[in-house]
Parts: structure tokens; C-alpha cells; sequence
């Protein structure tokens, strides 16, 4: 999870929507879920182009800054 909003202001957030699956190609910079913290909706972009190998926090899951959410295979490994 990259630190997209203020913690110490916002507290954890909640994923509410994940627009990728386990399996899915996704490239640098692509949406991978959205998360909503306290009254602040951000969407998550993968850090990597690669392939989605497991979700780690489901659908309203408990996220803060920081916390992995899921695990991406970069191209070329």
C-alpha cells in the first residue's frame, strides 16, 4: 500500500472496490483498487508492470500506508 494519505490524520482505510484479479497483466501506473480512508477515496496504482500472483487484502479489508496488498510478479522475472 503506498502512502497515499495521512495516517496520523486519517487512520486506516477500507479497499472497497480491487479492479484487478489474481492473474491479471497490469503495467506501471494501472489501478489496482480503491480505497477509501475516513472521507478521502484514492485509487492504488501498481508500483510495477507485471502479473497479480495473490491478493493479500481482500474486498473491505482494514489497509493503512505501508501494509502489502498484494503480491505482483514484475515482467521479465
Amino acid at each position: 500500500m503506498p502512502k497515499l494519505w495521512d495516517y496520523n490524520a486519517y487512520g486506516e482505510g477500507t479497499i472497497t472496490i480491487w479492479y484487478v484479479k489474481e492473474g491479471d497483466h497490469v503495467k506501471k501506473g494501472d489501478n489496482l483498487c480503491q480505497v477509501l480512508a475516513s472521507k478521502v477515496t484514492v485509487e492504488v496504482p501498481s508500483p510495477v508492470s507485471g502479473v497479480v500472483k495473490k491478493i493479500l487484502k481482500p474486498k473491505n479489508s482494514q489497509v493503512a500506508p505501508g501494509d502489502p496488498i498484494a503480491e505482483i510478479e514484475e515482467a521479465g522475472e
